[in-house]
């Protein structure tokens, strides 16, 4: 697939196979997502990699409860109160395995640079035949001291991304999108 049909192509997957992903094949990705650009050359992305189905359905379920009590704080996750409620509901949708980007704010670029990179494993992910979901739910929770304490990711770090990684199940049709708004045309 070229870059320009990976792009119009790409969609965010929430149904995924039960079936792991390679280690080699998540290397890969990380690797691609570094070829991001990168101001001033800082580089100051990391990563927290989770594998497996158990595991990340015991995140989901931790984050639910911990969101929960918290979504008059958290005003943009209100509407999704139902969802968060329902035990059968899987905030990272049975993915079997997750990346969690972080940025180091030593580096003034670090969210664009670290977003950058998510972006390139999202289109890496799709070119390879896997799907990939950035998730929102994730952020205020994995971004918490004692989480990333958990997950050894230095507490100056930031989490930008949490995305979820596996096979997907079935094929989404190209996004519909509205032309472009464009302010000035010189």
């Amino acid at each position: 697939m070229d870059a320009l049909q990976c792009i119009r192509s790409r969609r965010s997957g929430r149904s995924y196979e039960d079936r792991p992903i390679p280690k080699d094949t998540i290397n890969e990705l990380l690797r691609l997502g570094t070829k991001a650009a990168t101001g001033s050359g800082m580089q100051p992305w990391g990563f927290v990699v989770l594998e497996g189905r158990e595991r990340i359905e015991a995140l989901s379920t931790e984050i639910k409860a911990w969101l929960r009590p918290r979504l008059a704080e958290l005003p943009w996750l209100a509407q999704y109160e139902e969802w968060l409620r329902k035990d059968s509901y899987n905030i990272f949708y049975n993915a079997p395995a997750l990346v969690a980007v972080y940025g180091d704010p030593a580096s003034h670029w670090h969210v664009y640079d670290a977003s950058l990179c998510a972006a390139n494993i999202m289109l890496a992910a799709h070119a390879q035949g896997l799907g990939t979901c950035w998730i929102g739910f994730a952020e205020s929770f994995m971004n918490r001291s004692d989480i990333k304490s958990r997950y050894h990711v230095p507490e100056d770090f930031r989490l930008i991304s949490v995305l979820t990684l596996g096979f997907a199940r079935g094929h989404l049709p190209e996004a519909e999108r509205r032309t472009p708004r464009v302010f000035y045309r010189g």
